[in-house]
């Protein structure tokens, strides 16, 4: 039952995600810039007590216009949305030194479950290598297209 409802709390948090995904051009009075704190780059573990600190804060887009992938970071929390097809919700871990994405997904795909994040030099890019799936280049999102939602602390997940 916490599972489902867990799953439950992804595809809503996604829904939400991708309701601030129109066309670029959409750039109307009503559209609130975006709750999470701008960053520039810093290091993994640098100056946040999230695991990856800073430099993975804030919404990420990738894909295309017609197959967008949104990823939202947020004090440890990370949901992730492929379009309508996919809605995924977890922790960014630090494992061996290096930030992880830890995620349970929606519908069974498990393409995107767990993956490490990687932060671009410049502060505005990242890569995430996922292990059952691609390997995808995210581009930091800072004119308020993404509305990110107030993400809820996700419960410490426990080991296998």
């Amino acid at each position: 039952m916490r599972k489902a409802a867990q799953i439950a709390g992804a595809a809503a948090v996604a829904a939400m995600l991708l309701s601030g995904c129109g066309s670029s051009g959409d750039k109307g009075s009503d559209s609130a810039p975006s709750k999470a704190p701008e960053s520039g780059p810093s290091t993994p573990g640098g100056g946040d007590k999230a695991p990856g600190g800073k430099a993975f804060e804030g919404p990420w887009k990738a894909g295309s216009a017609d197959s967008p992938l949104v990823l939202v970071v947020s004090h440890g929390t990370v949901a992730f949305a492929e379009g309508h097809k996919t809605a995924c919700m977890g922790k960014v871990q630090e494992m061996g030194g290096t930030a992880m994405a830890v995620l349970t997904c929606s519908k069974g795909d498990d393409s995107r479950t767990m993956g490490t994040l990687r932060p671009g030099s410049d502060g505005k890019t990242m890569t995430v290598e996922w292990k059952n799936g691609p390997t995808e280049k995210y581009t930091k999102v800072t004119d308020g297209s993404v509305k990110v939602p107030d993400m809820p602390k996700m419960p410490d997940m426990p080991s296998s």
